[in-house]
């Protein structure tokens, strides 16, 4: 075998250059760097809720569950559990009890997959169903850049679409399909994150959901909805998911369990029950999925979904309970949040910030902040350094331009005497950018 030279250049995707800013790259290594800084940066799910040793004991419930309900021998079910399983999952008749008691989204278990988080289920919709020269992806703008990133390194045609308080902003959404299909191009997929979206921590009103749908029936394009944070909503009346509300099957739903459960579960839900034509004949799009799904990562590990399904079986298939005090704490967080604004960023002793204001969320793990300078990279880098904070530009998420003077704050995975100190050095941080640029 002929090894090549190492100092000749190999050739790589090119793609690779069309992404700008490695935003998880970056994240992780400055936060790496700056142990002693807190970080605001990261969306991570609270620690404190992380019960890993209770995983042996849903294990087992699991199993004695399956072993009742199937009659097989509970030794049985342990060794195949360590075998390859089915493409979509094993415990998609209980994901199903669980989406239809705490979602009210009625679909049945093989219109589902068990995914390796819900950015497989990305790569498995996109990859399944768009037409790299025709097709065309819209996203919000600002993004989740995991959607984003994937669709421009895969080679599939991804376009912007304005977000704002309410949400993906529908009037631009229908003017951009309108040019899509003046150049010939055809809009498959539309994504969105209707609840405490990320990055702006903004959510989609009710009307404008049933606007969506009304818009997907019009154009014939399908809504890719990403549903990770709407467990976490601080009031108890909220509008239903789109996928809840879809009556004529335009919403493929991804449900990610990082945020609700544990990150290293690296579980998610895909449900799809729409009937596509392949092959000259109609047949359940789950199951060109799956078949996708087999050429990615095979099936997702039995061992993880047991555990998943043991916590679904002792909590009589929800997880409203077992997430109530989640909830309570991130919504103090919030709470602590907006507090310490009040103490370090407004009011008469703060006339310095009156060019500062923020969003109020409802929900989820982030809020957006507007400042009158410029937020760059190297910001991050600077306020890191010398005030010992951590936060996200706003411009990270942008598919081109756009978010240059707003600033993500993410408040999930620390404490409340954690949030007070770092609003104290981010306006310590402020003063300093507005002295400069005044």
């Amino acid at each position: 075998m002929i090894l090549p030279n190492p100092t000749e250049a190999l050739t790589l995707n090119p793609l690779l250059n069309a992404i700008t800013e490695d935003v998880m790259g970056f994240l992780n290594e400055i936060q790496l760097n700056y142990p002693q800084a807190i970080s605001l940066a990261s969306g991570r799910p609270d620690e404190n809720y992380f019960n890993i040793e209770e995983f042996p004991e849903y294990f087992g419930i699991y199993v004695d569950w399956l072993a009742t309900s199937s009659g097989q021998e509970p030794e049985k079910i342990r060794k195949s559990l360590g075998q390859y399983n089915r493409a979509k999952g094993i415990i998609n008749d209980l994901v199903v009890r669980y989406l239809a008691k705490d979602e009210q989204i009625e679909v049945a278990p093989e219109d589902t997959l068990i995914t390796v988080g819900t950015q497989e289920a990305m790569v498995i919709t996109i990859t399944t169903l768009c037409n790299r020269e025709n097709d065309v992806i819209l996203i919000e703008d600002p993004a989740y850049v995991g959607i984003t990133h994937l669709s421009i390194i895969a080679g599939y045609q991804v376009e912007p679409v304005p977000v704002d308080g309410n949400g993906i902003s529908l009037l631009k959404l229908e003017e951009k399909i309108l040019a899509c299909q003046a150049r010939g191009k055809n809009v498959k997929l539309v994504y969105v994150i209707p609840d405490y979206q990320n990055p702006t921590g903004n959510a989609m009103p009710l009307e404008n959901r049933h606007r969506l749908l009304e818009l997907a029936d019009t154009y014939g394009f399908l809504i890719l909805e990403d549903n990770a944070y709407g467990e976490f909503a601080y009031q108890a009346d909220t509008p239903l998911t789109l996928k809840a509300l879809d009556n004529n099957k335009r919403v493929i739903y991804l449900r990610s369990l990082s945020k609700t459960l544990y990150p290293s579960l690296r579980l998610g839900v895909l449900v799809a029950n729409q009937q596509v034509e392949h092959g000259g004949q109609l047949v359940a799009l789950s199951d060109l999925l799956a078949k996708t799904k087999g050429y990615i990562t095979v099936n997702t590990p039995s061992i993880t979904q047991a555990v998943f399904g043991g916590i679904l079986v002792k909590n009589n298939f929800s997880l409203k309970k077992i997430n109530e005090p989640k909830i309570a704490a991130i919504k103090a967080k919030r709470d602590q949040l907006l507090a310490s604004f009040n103490e370090y960023l407004t009011g008469e002793n703060n006339a310095w910030a009156k060019g500062i204001s923020w969003n109020i969320p409802q929900g989820g793990f982030f809020i957006t902040i507007f400042v009158p300078f410029a937020v760059t990279k190297e910001e991050v880098i600077i306020c890191a350094e010398q005030h010992g904070l951590i936060f996200t530009p706003m411009s990270f998420f942008y598919l081109h331009e756009g978010g240059k003077q707003q600033i993500r704050l993410a408040f999930s995975n620390v404490s409340e005497e954690e949030i007070n100190t770092a609003v104290y050095r981010l306006a310590e941080y402020f003063k300093t950018k507005l002295h400069l640029t005044q």
